[in-house]
């Protein structure tokens, strides 16, 4: 029995050493070769431990600066799973990303900023502009390819706006993720100041894929323009609040 076990680790420190000084250009060319929606350059270190100076995505997302290292603790459970540092538009992304031998994918630890205006460009979100800065504090997030996502952690939208016709100032607004009682992905919706008050959730639903339940309360601030706006879209109750409450599937906001 002793035999087998010294082997075996014998065997799995080999293949770390191997994975450990491959070089990880060759590799990476060779992985993302017939891929054209992938576009990395300036790669340099190992596959275990290595850098690229630029990552073009679809010519759309452009990272910059992009370190990772692999943990080796991570193998010991089944999981191949790297802390990776980049950049992307000045603003620093920090996360752990990983795979299971089972299929699934998961992300810890992710931090980072993005300005809700090319949230709005990567989304392509018609007609309406957002502003304000966005920051993102992901605990852990896994899924599975076919299945819905789950998710643990905070978005705040610092500052944020929304102008259609004419800007409507939303103040702070927090998104916390967490795990519904029926164990899929739930969203608690908030926001501090500004024109409108909100408070309600959202949350993933395998009939629907998803569903809102947020009610809207127009502040002193609140012109009748936005008044009337918010009745476009969502029902005006007796106590002056609009309630907005829709369901769909996410294919039909591009989101899967």
């Amino acid at each position: 029995m002793k035999k087998k076990y010294y082997i075996f680790i014998a065997v799995a420190s080999y293949f770390i050493f191997l994975i450990a000084t491959i070089p990880a250009k060759p590799v990476i060319d060779l992985a993302t070769g017939n891929n054209a929606s992938v576009n990395i350059q300036g790669i340099s270190g190992t596959l275990w431990d290595g850098k690229a100076y630029a990552i073009s995505i679809n010519n759309n997302i452009r990272l910059k600066s992009t370190s990772w290292s692999f943990s080796l603790w991570r193998l010991i459970i089944g999981q191949v799973a790297a802390d990776v540092h980049s950049r992307y538009l000045g603003n620093d992304i920090d996360a752990e990303i990983g795979v299971s031998l089972l299929g699934g994918y998961f992300v810890n630890n992710l931090s980072t900023m993005i300005s809700a205006k090319e949230v709005t460009r990567l989304a392509e979100i018609p007609l309406a502009q957002l502003a304000g800065p966005i920051s993102i504090n992901i605990e852990h997030a896994q899924w599975s390819s076919g299945e819905l996502p789950l998710a643990e952690g905070v978005i705040n939208w610092h500052n944020a706006t929304v102008t259609v016709a004419e800007t409507v100032a939303l103040g702070n607004v927090t998104i916390t993720l967490n795990e519904s009682d029926e164990g899929l992905l739930f969203a608690d919706i908030k926001n501090q100041g500004g024109d409108i008050a909100i408070i309600g959730a959202a949350r993933l639903v395998p009939e629907a894929d998803y569903a809102i339940d947020v009610k809207l309360s127009p502040t002193a601030s609140a012109g009748n323009n936005i008044k009337q706006s918010l009745g476009l879209f969502a029902k005006k109750l007796p106590n002056g609040e609009y309630h907005l409450k829709n369901s769909g599937s996410l294919d039909q906001i591009g989101l899967m």
